[in-house]
């Protein structure tokens, strides 16, 4: 395929500034007029006035995500594209929270930023999501990305200092002995872990600290993983053991089919999103260890393998509905053991490692409406 009839790439922004202008090359290469990009959106069901095009391309901050989402579709961009353009929009994000960002620090506050929006359209929701194409990926973000961009994250992340995981206070990263061969779990070194190692199977994965479950939102357009009410997981998860040690969180939707939860374009960005897509899509992104634990508690970390950081809730959040984000392990950190709940034929099961208190959320208790 010639040059010209690629969408243009944006990994080579390093700016919001530099964002903004790949979104005007991506509206030059569609050769659509403002009128015909916000026609084009209205008939999948978008929101994106023309003004509100106009003010985008005018900034110098970032957009919404769900802004970004929908003006990317209505410039004919495919769903692999789509993901592409969303990662490297959050790596930019992360990026300008840091302390000390510069110039970028201004889009820190994108997530809670507002586009003008015109008269009877409504306020953007609280948690981003992406707008669905119909045409073009009816498995919401469950889209098979081509080799491109599984080299996003050697593309970004090079040039990002915040992107690099950092080794945990307690001796995290891939030197640590979590690498042995052959092994179902490591062993953390902050002491023995009575709790017995998975086996493959169905499982409700459970954050010990707030006894919510990893899920997806049924209604999300983006297949996010969130902790929830166990009574409300969706759809079933399972662990699948791979070789060397790590395994895979696969899930199994009932319209969409069969998927794997991984960090989205393999990112390595601290606080970077867990997501469900199909199964190697994201190489190293959506395979993990599991390293028991004792501290906080009993139980298991779960650390994606191509940055040997931990999931978790931020903060150690027991909110509902919260994204399970990547983060540097931290011993004896809330939010990042989990448990395995065996999910059987149709009785209920206890968990695998025995139940005890934890003492270490500071938020509400779990049972609160988020």
């Amino acid at each position: 395929m010639a040059d010209a009839d690629r969408a243009p790439d944006p990994r080579r922004a390093q700016s919001a500034r530099e964002f903004i202008a790949a979104l005007q090359a991506l509206k030059d290469w569609s050769r659509l007029t403002y009128r015909e990009l916000a026609a084009r959106a209205d008939a999948v069901g978008d929101i994106l006035p023309r003004s509100t095009i106009a003010n985008m391309l005018g900034r110098t901050t970032l957009p919404r995500e769900e802004l970004v989402a929908a003006f990317v579709r209505a410039c004919g961009a495919g769903p692999a594209e789509l993901t592409v353009w969303l990662a490297v929009r959050k790596d930019l994000a992360t990026r300008a929270a840091e302390p000390g960002a510069g110039p970028l620090a201004e889009a820190a506050a994108d997530a809670t930023s507002v586009e003008p929006l015109e008269h009877g359209s409504p306020a953007p929701p609280t948690v981003p999501t992406a707008s669905r194409t119909p045409e073009a990926s009816p498995r919401r973000s469950r889209t098979r990305m081509p080799s491109a961009v599984l080299a996003l994250t050697a593309a970004v992340a090079a040039t990002a200092t915040v992107l690099v995981w950092r080794a945990s206070d307690d001796g995290g990263g891939e030197g640590d002995g979590l690498g042995r061969k052959g092994g179902s779990a490591a062993v953390s070194s902050d002491g023995p872990a009575p709790a017995p190692a998975p086996v493959p199977g169905k499982y409700r994965i459970r954050a010990v600290h707030s006894s919510l479950c990893l899920s997806e939102r049924p209604q999300d357009k983006i297949a996010w993983v969130y902790q929830a009410p166990c009574e409300e997981v969706f759809p079933s998860f399972s662990l699948k053991r791979l070789d060397d040690g790590l395994w895979r969180i696969a899930t199994l939707h009932p319209e969409h089919g069969l998927g794997c939860s991984g960090i989205m374009g393999q990112s390595k960005a601290e606080g970077a999103w867990l997501g469900d897509d199909y199964c190697e899509s994201r190489g190293a992104g959506e395979e993990f260890r599991l390293e028991a634990v004792d501290r906080p508690t009993k139980g298991f970390r779960l650390r994606p393998a191509h940055t040997g950081q931990c999931l978790g809730l931020p903060d150690g959040t027991t909110r509902r509905w919260a994204h399970v984000v990547q983060l540097p392990c931290r011993s004896g950190a809330p939010g990042q053991v989990f448990r395995f709940d065996p999910v059987g034929s149709g009785a209920k099961e206890e968990p695998s490692g025995p139940k005890e208190e934890f003492s270490g959320a500071k938020e509400e208790p779990s049972g609160a409406k988020g």
